[in-house]
């Protein structure tokens, strides 16, 4: 069958090709442009080619080849509809990107780097979403964020470019650690990391076992998918290329914990419900998620600042939908990844625009702009359709997916998450006005006017003009894409315009629409008194609610304290050389009784270690999170009693497949820093 071909191809294509960049660039630049849209264009092909191959089929589509035979591990692909509805995502999109690049990035040095990063990103992404075992998920998981902090910091030059990507790499491996835990406790008690295995299995694993598995797994996909409290680094990453930021940071992988979150429910299968507060947890998460990034978006005076935190805003929609899902009813899965969607197309469109923008005015800053519509009237038109759909009106494909998500909420009964979901949607409606206003409404800024703005190239219009046709015709595809999906749920387009919910969100966007137009058209006292920097609330989004200043002082005092115990050892040292070595003796000491000691219980340690971290969290921030730390702590700590059973030979063999992906990322580093 083709799609036993297809569904290796798809991820293995561009991972290899992406080593051949380097050589066709060295003969001709213009071969390596042509290169790498001619491959992004094949594994669009092969991406596409695996939907027929799941009609009719129930059964996911598995393959497999020994990676390390005397484990039993295997490597393979497993494909369903989810990881089939992301790998089109992420093929169309590497190949929309490839083609805006060839404008965007035309006078740009390092583009060599640049092209073999995109398809390594293309493919690890994929291979990502289409493995079948979760020691293989977890490579490619590193490998995108390699290449995303490798993109983020492509301008290696500026200084605020390299704090970035150093930013987001550290951000991103707490939520790393946090999912290899997970994995850990999977491999543990079932000696095995594949995805068919724990389906079948999984219902053998303690409940509470699941439960810290469960929200282990959460902080993965909070930190790759930018959620509370690991949000923060989504804005930062802005510093990237506009390109990279409308591929990655807004259309592929930050939605790669929704993507994670997806398919855990669905290996879960009926258990997801009976482990106590995860659900609500995702849920509450996602509320508030979407509610804080639409606050911020709606302050930042950052063109590219709005797609970001709108993103943040968008993903949290997307989690709290998931969190919906009931014995009951699949929609909230549905309407999550039907809304993901959505996103990534309007929010595509929005950063391939301000591409466009910011490549004719030499600025991110909407306070110097205004009155653009008049320079640049095509991408003013394809704004507005990006407007319209992210606000979620009819008949945009946001306004049918946002529906579902707002359906999946309220019938859960939670009024307080109805309630802060229907704000926030009035929120988005509003920042996305204001966008409107700042950037193209009203006579030009003195800025404007030294520069003579001129339309965007047509290589750079052509794939915006693409995403804004998918934003008028995707939310006609759900009652398709539901029966694509094998969910259990009644979608019907014209019940979308006269279900409860719809009335109810035009009613809220009425106030909405009159506080933009009072302060940002009349520009009325009351509005312009609120938003002067003496009020609280100003100073409080200013900072982004504090965040990075409360993760600066962390980190900063860390280092402080580093730096005084390096001090003292050296004066020490250059003291007294007896007092060193005699450390160096009770030292070695100390490490021999630790081995003696815990040589055969290495996993209650590393689980003794948590319990302390959580006893430490609750000194110092004194909030309630630290419970739950200390009860995922003391159930990591039985599981890891369990972990003796298994035969220390199967443990070398999870160690050394760790240490492959790791040597993997090396190399992978090595050849980047070396192109």
């Amino acid at each position: 069958m083709l799609s036993d071909v297809s569904s290796w191809l798809v991820w293995i294509l561009p991972l290899i090709s992406s080593l051949f960049v380097p050589l066709i660039a060295h003969f001709s630049e213009k071969a390596r442009n042509y290169f790498v849209l001619i491959i992004s264009l094949i594994t669009a092909i092969l991406a596409f080619s695996l939907v027929p191959a799941l009609f009719g089929v129930e059964e996911a589509i598995t393959a497999s080849a020994d990676w390390m035979p005397s484990a039993g591990i295997t490597a393979g692909v497993f494909i369903d509809p989810l990881s089939v509805l992301f790998a089109v995502l992420v093929a169309f999109f590497g190949l929309i990107i490839a083609i805006y690049s060839q404008s965007y990035m035309k006078e740009e040095e390092g583009l060599t780097r640049y092209y073999f990063l995109l398809l390594l990103f293309i493919g690890s992404m994929i291979g990502l979403v289409v493995s079948d075992n979760f020691l293989q998920m977890f490579i490619f998981w590193e490998m995108v964020g390699l290449c995303s902090y490798s993109l983020i910091s492509f301008w290696y030059h500026r200084p605020e470019s390299i704090r970035a990507g150093a930013k987001v790499f550290l951000m991103t491996r707490i939520g790393d650690v946090s999912l290899l835990a997970a994995i850990g406790l999977i491999y543990a008690y079932l000696g095995s990391f594949s995805f068919r295995y724990a389906i079948d299995n999984i219902s053998t694993i303690p409940v509470e076992i699941l439960t810290a598995i469960a929200f282990l797994t959460l902080g993965g996909a909070i930190a790759k998918s930018a959620q509370l409290p690991l949000h923060t680094w989504l804005y930062s990453a802005m510093e990237a290329p506009t390109s990279v930021s409308a591929l990655l940071h807004a259309a592929t992988m930050v939605k790669a914990g929704i993507y994670l979150i997806a398919r855990l429910i669905l290996i879960l299968g009926p258990l997801a419900f009976a482990l106590p507060m995860w659900l609500p947890a995702v849920a509450w998460i996602g509320v508030l998620t979407a509610f804080l990034g639409a606050t911020l978006a709606l302050y930042t005076p950052d063109i590219k600042g709005v797609l970001a935190y709108s993103t943040i805003s968008q993903l949290g929609f997307m989690m709290a939908s998931l969190g919906t899902v009931s014995l009951h009813s699949s929609l909230g899965w549905f309407a999550s990844l039907f809304h993901m969607m959505s996103h990534a197309f309007f929010e595509g469109l929005g950063f391939l625009l301000a591409g466009g923008i910011i490549h004719a005015l030499g600025t991110r800053d909407m306070r110097l702009m205004g009155g653009l519509k008049k320079a640049m009237p095509i991408t003013f038109a394809l704004s507005i359709i990006m407007i319209l759909t992210t606000s979620g009106l009819p008949p945009f494909a946001a306004f049918f997916s946002k529906g579902m998500i707002i359906t999946s909420l309220t019938e859960t009964g939670n009024l307080l998450q109805v309630v802060l979901i229907y704000i926030t949607t009035a929120l988005t409606f509003m920042y996305s006005l204001r966008f409107m206003k700042l950037v193209f409404m009203g006579e030009e800024s003195e800025h404007l006017k030294k520069l003579h703005p001129h339309e965007a190239p047509k290589l750079m219009l052509y794939p915006a003009a693409i995403l804004a046709g998918l934003c008028v015709a995707w939310g006609f595809v759900g009652p398709w894409l539901i029966g694509f999906m094998h969910v259990n749920a009644e979608v019907s387009l014209l019940g979308s315009f006269f279900s409860l919910e719809t009335p109810i969100f035009f009613a809220i966007l009425v106030p909405a629409g009159l506080i933009i137009y009072l302060t940002y058209y009349k520009q009325s006292g009351v509005m312009m008194r609120f938003r002067s920097s003496s009020n609280p609330l100003m100073s409080v989004l200013k900072h982004g609610y504090f965040f990075d200043d409360v993760y600066e002082r962390i980190t900063g005092r860390g280092i402080t304290t580093l730096s005084s115990g390096v001090r003292r050892a050296n004066e020490v040292v250059m003291d007294n050389v007896v007092v060193p070595a005699r450390g160096i003796v009770s030292f070695a000491g100390r490490v021999r009784n630790l081995d003696a000691s815990y040589s055969g219980n290495l996993p209650q340690a590393i689980a003794n270690a948590v319990i302390k971290v959580a006893h430490g969290v609750k000194k110092y921030l004194d909030v309630l999170a630290d419970d739950l730390l200390s009860i995922i702590a003391h159930r990591t700590m039985q599981g890891a009693s369990r972990m003796k059973n298994v035969p220390s030979s199967s443990l070398q063999h999870y160690i050394a497949a760790a240490l492959l992906g790791f040597i993997l990322i090396l190399l992978l580093i090595i050849l980047t820093v070396g192109i």
